[in-house]
């Protein structure tokens, strides 16, 4: 079963920010995640401060998608879009 995507103001501002074709691609991958959440490995980030744990990442291309997944409710909370190269820096 297919978990529900919920997309948080500051992942759909980073999102905006985006070249068209990165968008779909990123949008595209992050519905797959959806569609497979029960079955893949969730890559949690380490050292994150308490307000931020338990954030996963998906790699698309050379950007991140930070989300949380909540098995529980069968939902991903989408986070933050970024670059690689900006987006680890603010942690």
């Amino acid at each position: 079963m297919a978990y529900r995507i919920v997309v948080l103001p500051s992942a759909e501002s980073d999102l905006e920010q985006l070249d068209p074709e990165v968008r779909r691609r990123i949008l595209r991958r992050t519905v797959w995640l959806g569609e497979n959440a029960s079955q893949v490995v969730h890559h949690a980030l380490a050292n994150m401060p308490n307000e931020l744990l338990g954030l996963c990442r998906l790699r698309v291309g050379d950007y991140r998608v930070l989300y949380w997944p909540d098995h529980g409710q069968e939902v991903l909370k989408v986070y933050r879009i970024q670059h690689r190269s900006e987006v680890y820096r603010h942690f």
